[in-house]
């Protein structure tokens, strides 16, 4: 599987800033990942740390030497060489570059500190000792050296590097893991297939055949009266359903509703030129109903000069009516 190293790069802050960032532009159009201080300059103890962890994660140390020792951390020595004593501690390999002629670096990007040069030329002494290190005299120069140097070290001690998380993952896993995939798309148009043909409403509501009292107005010339009478979600959807289908209103559904209840089981008590319906709480407590059993789905719309509520069959509600009027064996 193809990996990408990652290379982190260090040196001193501002007298080195042009030359870190077009090593890092280079690393990056050769393939590495470039990390360092540039994102997040040492300035303190607690950004150190999280240096540490970057560094932590990186295949690959690279630090780059001019004429500065730079800011101290503690104990006299500067954040750079914290970073790379670090690095050594860690056994990540490291790739020092010094540049080449240190007394022709111009003047703003040198040491002015007697003590700070000494410094300087002890942590070059301790780069330059038990490992081998390149010179460089220009940013040209420093990035090729770079680039060869971290491809030599490739080839010499390949580091742990990261992949695409699709190739980290062994091949007879991904099997098992399409396989179940497969699986869980069968189980799934299973329980599709089974909700389709059985209709289950929520055990915890009150369902199509339980009665819920509704207030009954009958208004006969100045006189009203009301009755409280009980109907079930089932009476309401077989006794209003071609209004349903239609998308009608739900005051025209509330009073189709009464005067088909009143004829056909109140005849005897009441005129036939009565006006009937039912109290707006009750047709809105019946309408709440239907929702949470999901056989309606009531929509608020705007007429030309009132706005008003209309209640249409849910797919779930068609499919009940299917089985409230199928022929059954």
């Amino acid at each position: 599987m193809d990996k990408v190293y990652q290379v982190f790069v260090s040196s001193t802050y501002s007298d080195l800033k042009e030359e870190r960032r077009r090593v890092s532009e280079t690393l990056a159009k050769a393939g590495y990942i470039p990390a360092g201080m540039e994102l997040f300059p040492a300035t303190d103890k607690q950004q150190l740390e999280f240096i540490k962890r970057v560094i932590d994660r990186c295949d690959y140390y690279v630090v780059i030497l001019g004429g500065r020792y730079g800011t101290l951390a503690d104990s006299n020595i500067s954040f750079t060489e914290k970073e790379y004593d670090y690095a050594v501690s860690m056994g990540i390999p490291v790739l020092a570059f010094l540049h080449s002629n240190p007394d022709k670096i111009e003047a703003g990007k040198t040491e002015r500190d007697q003590k700070q040069e000494r410094r300087l030329a002890a942590f070059r002494a301790k780069l330059s000792k038990g490992r081998i290190v390149d010179f460089w005299n220009d940013q040209h120069d420093l990035c090729t050296k770079v680039v060869i140097a971290v491809a030599q070290a490739i080839n010499l001690a390949p580091g742990i590097g990261w992949v695409r998380g699709d190739q980290a993952v062994d091949p007879k896993v991904m099997q098992e893991m399409e396989r179940f995939r497969a699986d869980n798309e069968s189980l799934k148009q299973k329980v599709a297939d089974l909700q389709r043909s059985e209709i289950v409403f929520p055990p915890n509501l009150l369902g199509p055949n339980d009665e819920i009292t509704m207030e009954l107005m009958m208004r006969v010339g100045n006189e009203t009266t009301s009755t409280n009478i009980a109907l079930t979600p089932e009476y309401v959807i077989r006794t209003t359903v071609n209004l349903l289908t239609k998308e009608s209103s739900e005051n025209a559904i509330s009073r189709h509703l009464a005067v088909t209840y009143v004829y056909n089981f109140m005849r005897k008590k009441y005129d036939e030129d009565a006006s009937m319906d039912f109290s707006s709480k009750s047709v809105m407590q019946m309408r709440f109903q239907l929702e949470a059993l999901d056989l309606i789905k009531a929509e608020s719309r705007r007429g030309t000069k009132l706005t008003y509520i209309t209640w249409a069959l849910t797919e779930m509600g068609r499919r009940y009516v299917s089985n409230l009027f199928a022929l059954k064996k």
